[in-house]
């Protein structure tokens, strides 16, 4: 081996780690993103991706069946999970759409989870329409003891 060959080995071990590191680094970001929507956790909340990730894949398919079984859509919403919340709410203002949680509870998540699905299937006119038509039956509906009474 020459001279010149040796002085090189140190650089190309450095090179090498470089690149090691990187494609590490790389890989692990992507597995981070792989989540179907976004995570925000600043008290470092304990909490499962994987199970999340399962319990909104079911969420969005259990309600795209209810809404539509003889075809379902896609459901796939895009939110904010924020974790470490001073309550529990559902939360959508200036298009951006977060479900906050005091710590991570699976049953409260589904819940939010369906409930900006459900925003995603019905257009806003039609759930407008649906929130009209609601309180208009209501008001069109009396009750049988309210009708003897009078």
């Amino acid at each position: 081996m020459s001279p010149e060959s040796e002085q090189l080995r140190p650089l190309r071990s450095s090179i090498l780690l470089c690149g090691l590191l990187l494609l590490v680094t790389a890989i692990c970001g992507c597995a981070q993103n792989t989540l179907p929507f976004e995570v925000s956790n600043p008290s470092n909340k304990k909490w499962s991706p994987a199970e999340a990730t399962r319990i909104y894949d079911s969420a969005c398919d259990l309600l795209a069946r209810t809404i539509r079984p003889e075809k379902p859509p896609h459901l796939r919403p895009r939110f904010r999970l924020v974790l470490g919340a001073e309550s529990d709410q559902f939360v959508n203002e200036g298009g951006l759409t977060e479900i906050h949680l005091k710590s991570w509870n699976p049953e409260k998540f589904a819940e939010g989870v369906v409930v900006v699905g459900v925003r995603d299937v019905l257009r806003a006119d039609e759930l407008a329409r649906v929130v009209h038509q609601s309180v208009s039956l209501a008001a069109a509906t009396i009750n049988v003891h309210e009708l003897g009474r009078q």
